[in-house]
């Protein structure tokens, strides 16, 4: 938590580090801001051109060439689990503008729900036989993506001499 010094009003952080949401927190708040973005775009995507579309009817409805029972769930959870990502990342975004000390914990905590929530969707999609080829390719790097992502900014947000001295709240 940096250098503390008595005084008068108690203990207090040193001025001599780093404080405030510059240097590499700089990148966090782009990467949420990213994530805010992307995630609802795919949602709006999902509810504009997927669901209800002839797409949707040749996955999820019994008697078409493409119909597997799982495609509506896994449909559904990767919906859901964008919605609450995206939930998750506003939620981040207001506590790491108001300093609040929670925010380097909830900030971990999403990484490692995002890498779940990516495992799910890959084992999902991997038990549908029509879908291999997905599970195989993109998803995979993805998570391989988010792995070396979530490992990089836990160790930071650990770490950072910045991060303690400025969520404090």
């Amino acid at each position: 938590m940096g250098i503390t010094k008595s005084g008068q009003k108690g203990m207090r952080l040193s001025p001599d580090h780093p404080k405030g949401l510059g240097g590499w927190l700089a990148l966090i708040q782009i990467g949420l801001y990213v994530t805010c973005i992307r995630t609802f775009i795919l949602i709006y995507d999902f509810f504009i051109n997927t669901r209800g579309s002839e797409g949707w009817y040749a996955l999820t409805s019994p008697g078409s060439a493409d119909y597997h029972t799982l495609w509506k769930p896994t449909l559904i959870f990767e919906v859901s689990a964008n919605i609450i990502l995206l939930l998750a990342s506003v939620y981040l975004l207001t506590l790491l503008y108001n300093k609040r000390a929670v925010f380097p914990r909830w900030l971990i905590f999403y990484y490692i729900i995002g890498l779940l929530l990516q495992v799910v969707i890959i084992a999902l999609v991997a038990s549908i036989p029509q879908s291999s080829e997905l599970a195989n390719g993109n998803l995979l790097q993805n998570i391989a993506r988010g792995l070396v992502n979530s490992l990089i900014w836990t160790t930071y947000i650990l770490r950072s001499k910045r991060v303690r001295n400025t969520f404090v709240n």
